[in-house]
């Protein structure tokens, strides 16, 4: 559950930011928020760690 409350809270985040552009970000925030969200329980079902996932993507980018 973790993943998951981490991207919500980064869609959150990234999606805020876009509010003072006007109403169409609004439906970006609830896009962005459910994407995010849905990567991240994904990932928890897999088993991913925040030290695994980390880990994997690190050793991915160094290759």
């Amino acid at each position: 559950m973790k993943l998951t409350i981490i991207f919500v809270v980064i869609g959150l985040i990234i999606s805020v930011s876009w509010v003072a552009w006007g109403f169409l970000p609004m439906l970006a925030i609830l896009l962005t928020t459910l994407i995010l969200g849905t990567i991240g329980y994904v990932l928890d079902i897999m088993g991913y760690s925040l030290n695994k996932f980390t880990s994997k993507m690190l050793e991915k980018i160094s290759n």
